[in-house]
């Protein structure tokens, strides 16, 4: 058999591999490509809040008393006008008995001190005063169904009571706890924003919320009332919105991370973060045209998790090196080769 001697064995192979790198380069580099993709672009204002009750109360006695019967059972919903909690009322409807009787009594005194008054059997003082005695009992039958009403613990709105801190049998004092009654839709979310941003924000503002508690959930409301006084120490704005909580899934007194939309782009132009090239002060973009290499200066809006919005510079499908533009310059060849992403 015939066989090349060996020491042409190594030119060969070197002619041939030196063969296959000419025509790639010839050919062009291969670079990875992407296309601007239009999507919902935002200018946000990122700070934290927690969660209020719309409205909330502590139900309290406003008179001294045993408590006769509870109405209510804990974490229960209520309407406005729901009987929460009876005290003993014997003393106060015996005083309403003894207040209704001087009233009866005064105003007979009364009927008759006129009667007497036209005959002329008696002056004008002791109709004065037959007079004052049936307001004052009058007064006092007053005093008394109010003190008798007040026996009588209803709610002043409708919402969710929450725990107890009585039990029938106790005596409360005026004033004492009772339970707390909240109102859970909507919410309130206050906040704070710092002195540079005052200028940003406005009445019915859109806001989203997430919490920890429901990752990956976005609450939507919007904002209700500005503080028109900063804070002197920390130099900040107090922010109150609101948002629907017909599920009742939010609580009051949850710490939340607050969005604030200060601008919306619907269909905004975006690419991925590493097809931007620095050059100097200046930001830069390969495009691929008729497989050649263009170098474009591009303006950049918002950032987001790996993509950024071009403001100014590309169009909807341009074609771009998101990889491998470290080795091209302008006028290039390059070979073509589509991200995974798709992007």
């Amino acid at each position: 058999m015939f066989t090349f001697p060996r020491p042409l064995l190594v030119p060969v192979f070197l002619l041939l591999t030196a063969g296959w790198s000419q025509a790639e380069e010839a050919q062009g580099p291969l670079v990875e490509v992407v296309q601007p993709q239009k999507t919902l672009v935002r200018d946000e204002l990122i700070t934290f809040g927690s969660l209020r009750s719309d409205e909330s109360v502590m139900i309290r006695s406003e008179i001294v008393g045993r408590v006769d019967r509870l109405n209510f059972s804990e974490g229960q919903a209520v309407k406005a006008g729901d009987l929460l909690l009876s005290l003993d009322g014997s003393i106060a409807r015996a005083e309403l008995a003894q207040a209704q009787a001087n009233l009866d009594l005064a105003e007979r005194s009364f009927q008759r001190a006129q009667m007497l008054f036209k005959r002329g059997a008696s002056n004008a003082q002791a109709l004065d005063e037959a007079q004052s005695q049936q307001q004052a009992s009058r007064a006092s039958l007053a005093l008394a169904q109010a003190r008798l009403d007040k026996t009588q613990i209803h709610a002043p709105y409708a919402g969710v009571l929450g725990l107890r801190q009585v039990s029938p049998g106790d005596y409360l004092s005026a004033g004492q706890d009772i339970v707390n009654l909240e109102v859970l839709d909507p919410l309130k979310v206050d906040f704070r924003i710092p002195q540079k941003a005052v200028s940003q924000i406005r009445l019915r503002q859109p806001i989203e919320i997430t919490l920890d508690t429901f990752p990956g959930e976005r609450f939507i409301g919007e904002i209700a009332a500005i503080n028109p006084r900063l804070d002197e120490v920390g130099r900040s704005q107090a922010i109150r919105a609101t948002l629907g909580n017909s599920d009742q899934r939010l609580k009051p007194g949850q710490f939340v991370k607050v969005s604030v939309i200060l601008a919306e782009r619907p269909e905004a132009l975006v690419i991925p973060e590493e097809a931007v090239m620095p050059m100097g002060d200046k930001l830069m973009v390969n495009l691929v045209i008729d497989n050649k290499v263009e170098l474009r200066e591009i303006q950049l809006g918002r950032r987001r998790a790996g993509q950024v919005e071009v403001r100014q510079g590309v169009s909807l499908g341009d074609t771009l090196i998101s990889a491998g533009w470290q080795k091209v310059r302008p006028g290039m060849s390059v070979r073509i080769k589509r991200a995974r992403d798709g992007t």
